[in-house]
């Protein structure tokens, strides 16, 4: 019992440490975007009056901080919404999970990393296409379909997943009659004859699936205030900062899940399966209810 209730208490602090952690980038998501729209009138009517009572010099004071000013709010806007973004998303949650379950520190960051890149790329992608063919798009036609290639590559990972934990050796301890006896390697520190864990693959699959969730209709709202800001600099610092942020806390989350998993292993027998198992099946069903949920006439994602 005094086991469990340590496994139990180190299991809530990170959790709760996250939870804060989401509610403060949160606020300060809402609060940045709030005041954006606040100050940036105020600065340009400044330049304005600058540049109508002394000319020149004192003008080019003002825009300097102006630019400054309007560099800095779009960028820490930009790091904010792309916090936000990836952490309110539960498709990108499901997706990662099965992606970072078992794996070290390092290499799952470079799993949400790698994942993220390729999301923002997917989105950059799309708002290029969607502004130079803006007027022979169906946009209802490619939301429904995209959506559903996104409930697709869900369930595709989730099954990939299961495949993955299915493969891997049952750890065992060799008797003497040639039988394997999984009971005795729970007992023992060091068993004689150990599976070997298959390693996941980091590489151009998960970029590309992160170029698959980023190709849709509706992540175009996502760079949208890039396009509002008062010049393209300040769009192209959002836009870069937004890149960023996601990078940063897709990163975080596949550490925190591997850290998580790699924590529990020693204590809890064969928690990398069981998490793997778990994340793939809510992969699977989240990626079901998606696809399920578009031809019912509404959607979920």
């Amino acid at each position: 019992m005094d086991m469990i209730r340590e496994i139990s208490v180190s299991c809530c602090i990170p959790l709760l440490l996250l939870a804060v952690k989401r509610s403060l980038c949160v606020l300060s998501a809402l609060v940045l975007i709030l005041i954006q729209p606040v100050f940036a009138p105020a600065a340009f009517a400044s330049f304005q009056n600058a540049a109508a009572k002394t000319g020149g010099p004192a003008a080019a004071v003002v825009g300097r901080r102006l630019i400054q000013s309007e560099l800095l709010s779009s960028a820490w806007t930009g790091i904010f919404a792309g916090c936000l973004h990836t952490l309110s998303g539960p498709d990108h949650l499901a997706a990662l999970a099965p992606l970072s379950i078992g794996c070290n520190r390092m290499e799952s960051a470079a799993v949400g990393a790698l994942w993220g890149c390729g999301h923002d790329a997917g989105q950059v992608i799309f708002g290029l296409l969607f502004l130079l063919l803006q007027d022979k798009l169906h946009i209802e036609i490619l939301r429904t379909w995209g959506t559903i290639v996104v409930g697709m590559t869900l369930f595709i990972i989730g099954v990939m997943g299961i495949r993955e934990v299915s493969e891997v050796r049952t750890p065992c301890v060799a008797l003497e009659n040639g039988e394997c006896d999984v009971g005795i390697y729970e007992t023992l520190e060091k068993p004689m004859v150990v599976g070997k864990k298959k390693k996941k693959k980091i590489g151009f699959a998960t970029f590309a699936t992160g170029v698959v969730h980023g190709l849709q209709p509706d992540a175009l709202m996502i760079v949208l205030p890039a396009l509002a800001l008062p010049s393209r600099v300040a769009g192209a610092a959002f836009l870069l900062m937004f890149l960023v942020g996601t990078v940063l806390s897709m990163g975080s989350y596949t550490a925190f899940i591997g850290s998580f998993s790699e924590a529990l292993k020693d204590r809890v027998p064969r928690i990398t399966e069981r998490l793997t198992w778990a994340a793939s099946f809510v992969a699977i069903a989240l990626g079901l209810a998606i696809i399920i949920t578009q031809f019912l006439g509404f959607s979920l994602y």
